[in-house]
């Protein structure tokens, strides 16, 4: 048998010595730990072993003052290693999955190398061990920041505040605490053996005493000579300085403020882009309240433009190059529109589907259709062009147009994980040759800066890079240099709420700093709004369905790393229980007698395919569906009778509607359906109608037809809408317009006929009309949705700020120096 044994060591951690203090301990008490330290540190450094997570809580002082440098869980013996940049990487990092708590406290003893993941050795806990010195010295820690993103972004690029430090201290120490500090390892102290020496040495002359020094008045004229001469010397200077010399201009100070939206105004689902500066920086126009809005930036408020209210929905809007016109798209007729900053009719410049992203160059204006590419068309209208094509499997964001016109920069996703745009690669693509340059591996949405700057989005944060416009090629590091950027709640698109004027001016929607595994609800919601949620802690959930008989649900998972079908008991007396293993695994659908689930999976490694397992988990899984190539499938809806489900065929950017009957194990397709949008059908609770959305007619709705699919077909809506379900009794037919929940009453014999629709308060969120419905209607009429986690009101918290930093560019600069 083995056993582990390890000593126990009495006394207080130097963590909660500080915490009693209040402040810094005494000088003489620090020197003396921090001698100690260094004194435990050196042996270990002799053998090679790098500590890698020196911080108070792991030095221990016995109860007779003895130090001990605890917990070398992260330690490792120096050898060769391969430099990476990403920060999930770094060691320490690596306690997020499994000691949250711990990453801020571990975050502020960072040394910069470990932040970025690369290489570290002996000295990276030199700079641990003079964040520890520091905080002994003043009783707060060198780096701060509100979130682990923000203070490893300390770490990276500001330097400790050293006038904090106690007066009177003997320059020495002050000399050694800069160098242990210092960001290259290079500059700092090369053996924490040195630092031991020299610590014995401050020791004996802790503090220098100021004594003024004295000496007999000399007499009047030799007092004026040295005075004369002085004074003649810098007028001298000064006529040469003033005559020769022109002064720099002293850097632009960097201002901040937060703009609040007009009252009752509020941003809507933050999918696509939702604001945008001018070039100049005199003007910002956002998308709000199904409109936009224009705000100088002399002015207090901001004001509708008319012309563009769309109850349809509204977003990407962009400034033209001369910031006298607005592009937008506009959900009423899925086109792109132009308009005057000014206001009056809009003018039609192309169809397209809803954007990943626009933007407006002196060669045109570029959009992303996502799975088909990046397109340009003219401001003044016709066919769009494609710039960038697309595989199978792949999204475009953000296409953007480099200067000199001989370039596009573009973000390229592949997958449907839910943390595809953070592992999405940057790219260049030479408009002649075709020819492709990656230059960021994880990010999206990137933009380039005249300053000589890349700057991406990676989660919440957005990043800086040098970048070389002449070669085309990033030169250096990434350094966080915006912490907490608005992104979408989902995966669907790569899209970064920020934009920046060509004077440095930025503005931006606040966000959480981390967009991975985004926690929710999930609720009852009833017509009036009332939020009642689900006994289940906060989860990665989506697409709940009801069980036949209103007792039970199911929905799936997906925090990234996994994708799992799990169900759940309404009357909340158990906990959830997973259904699923192995592969990714979602989109669940109750059969009709509530028996069986069948959902969407990848778990023989091949195209994902459906697969249906019994409801109380014993039995194996069954595979229904075998996709071709390059294909997917996704189960929908089963019929009332259980004699057939329907599913969509999924290839590239095109989805059929298909039917499968469960007798003869048969697909058949229906109807013929094809579009570029998810068809999302619903049978009817009669089982004589599918509900199924399309954009087959150029506008995204949704259209009832018979089954089996030989009759005529209705058109619910002129206007945008996705997402249907049918109430319990065939009665009503709810859809999601952009931004809104309605309903439409239905009747069906002798003749088929549909109301105007009625708006609901929607209190649940909706991932857009590329994602399956993330709703379902129970037998008593109430709606299972999906709610922001602590939700308790009837609709999301509503988002109604942007923060503005004036001369952004000079602290880019300082941020990221440019070669």
């Amino acid at each position: 048998q083995h056993f582990l044994i390890m000593e126990l060591v009495e006394g207080e951690t130097l963590a909660e010595r500080l915490k009693t203090q209040g402040s810094g301990l005494k000088l003489e008490e620090t020197l003396a730990i921090a001698h100690q330290m260094a004194d435990a540190l050196e042996p270990a450094h002799e053998k090679g072993v790098v500590h890698r997570d020196l911080k108070p809580a792991n030095v221990k002082i016995t109860p007779n003052e003895r130090v001990k440098v605890l917990d070398f869980g992260l330690a490792k013996a120096l050898e060769p290693q391969t430099a990476n940049a990403q920060l999930t990487n770094s060691p320490t990092l690596s306690l997020m999955a499994t000691q949250a708590g711990m990453i801020l406290g571990t975050a502020a003893y960072m040394s910069p190398e470990q932040a970025e993941g690369k290489q570290t050795d002996h000295r990276s806990d030199v700079f641990s061990f003079g964040s520890v010195l520091y905080e002994l010295l003043t009783g707060r820690p060198a780096f701060q920041g509100e979130s682990a993103a923000g203070i490893l972004a300390s770490v990276l690029v500001r330097e400790p505040e050293l006038a904090a430090l106690p007066p009177n201290l003997n320059p020495r120490l002050r000399e050694l605490l800069k160098r242990c500090l210092e960001k290259s390892p290079k500059r700092r102290w090369q053996a924490v053996g040195d630092l031991r020496a020299e610590i014995e040495a401050i020791a004996a002359t802790p503090r220098v005493v100021q004594v003024a020094a004295t000496a007999p008045p000399r007499t009047l004229w030799k007092r004026a000579v040295p005075i004369a001469a002085a004074a003649v010397l810098a007028g001298a200077l000064g006529i040469l300085v003033d005559r020769y010399i022109q002064p720099s201009a002293p850097p632009l100070p960097v201002t901040r403020f937060t703009f609040t939206l007009g009252e009752g105004q509020a941003f809507g689902a933050p999918t696509r882009q939702l604001i945008a500066i001018s070039p100049d920086g005199g003007q910002m126009i956002y998308a709000a309240n199904n409109q936009l809005y224009l705000r100088p930036m002399t002015e207090f408020e901001a004001r509708p433009i008319p012309g563009t209210e769309v109850p349809q929905g509204i977003n990407s809007p962009v400034f033209s190059p001369d910031g006298r016109s607005i592009a937008f798209w506009s959900g009423a007729d899925q086109t792109l529109k132009r308009i005057a900053v000014s206001g009056g009719a809009p003018v039609t410049i192309c169809p397209a589907d809803i954007p990943f992203g626009v933007s407006w160059s002196s060669s045109g204006i570029l959009f992303g259709q996502g799975a088909k590419g990046a397109m340009r068309v003219a401001p003044s209208g016709g066919k769009p062009e494609t710039l960038v094509a697309v595989k199978d499997g792949e999204q475009v964001q953000g296409p953007r147009m480099l200067p000199g016109d001989q370039a596009v920069l573009f973000t390229l996703a592949a997958g449907n994980g839910v943390d595809r745009w953070d592992k999405a690669r940057v790219i260049v693509q030479f408009l002649k040759s075709g020819e492709r340059k990656t230059l960021i591996e994880g990010g999206s949405d990137a933009r380039y800066v005249p300053t000589g700057h890349l700057v991406y989005a990676l989660g919440g944060v957005v990043f800086g890079v040098p970048f070389d416009l002449q070669r085309l090629e990033v030169v250096g590091g990434p350094v966080p240099v915006v912490e907490g950027i608005r992104r979408p709640l989902n995966p669907l698109t790569g899209s970064a709420h920020f934009s920046f004027s060509s004077t440095g001016s930025l503005v931006y929607i606040p966000g959480p700093a981390s967009t991975a595994a985004p926690q929710s609800d999930l609720a009852l919601i009833d017509r009036n709004g009332s939020v009642e949620p689900l006994k289940l802690p906060p989860g990665p959930y989506d697409h709940p369905r009801v069980s036949p008989n209103g007792k039970r649900i199911v929905f799936d998972t997906d925090d990234g790393k996994e994708a799992a079908v799990w169900i759940y008991d309404l009357d909340g007396a158990s906990a959830a229980r997973r259904l699923t293993f192995g592969g990714r695994n979602r989109l669940p659908i109750w059969s009709a007698n509530g028996q069986r689930v069948a959902f969407q999976s990848d778990r023989e490694g091949g195209d994902p395919s459906i697969w249906c397992q019994p409801a109380d988990g014993n039995g194996v899984a069954e595979r229904l569906t075998t996709p071709e190539r390059g294909t997917s499938h996704a189960p929908e809806s089963w019929s009332p009778k259980g004699d057939r489900f329907s599913f969509s065929v999924s290839k590239g950017s095109i989805t059929a509607l298909w039917t499968f009957s469960l007798a003869d194990k048969k697909a058949e397709s229906f109807g013929a359906v094809q579009s570029s949008i998810l068809s999302d059908s619903v049978f009817s609770p009669d089982g004589r109608w599918l509900a199924y959305g399309s954009n087959e007619g150029g506008t995204t709705t949704i259209y009832v037809q018979p089954v089996p699919a030989t009759g005529a077909k209705y058109q619910i809506t002129k206007n945008t809408v996705f997402q249907s379900a049918w109430s319990p009794d065939g009665k009503e037919l709810f859809s999601v317009p952009p931004g809104a929940f309605a309903v439409q009453s239905i009747t069906t014999q002798p003749s088929f006929t549909i109301s105007n629709p009625v708006q609901l308060p929607r209190g649940f969120q909706v991932l857009g009309s590329a994602s399956p419905r993330n709703y379902d209607i129970t037998p008593s009429g109430k709606i299972l949705g999906v709610i922001t986690a602590g939700q308790t009101q009837s609709s999301t918290p509503a988002l109604s700020q942007v923060q503005v930093v004036l001369n952004w560019f000079e602290e880019l600069k300082a941020r990221v120096p440019a070669r």
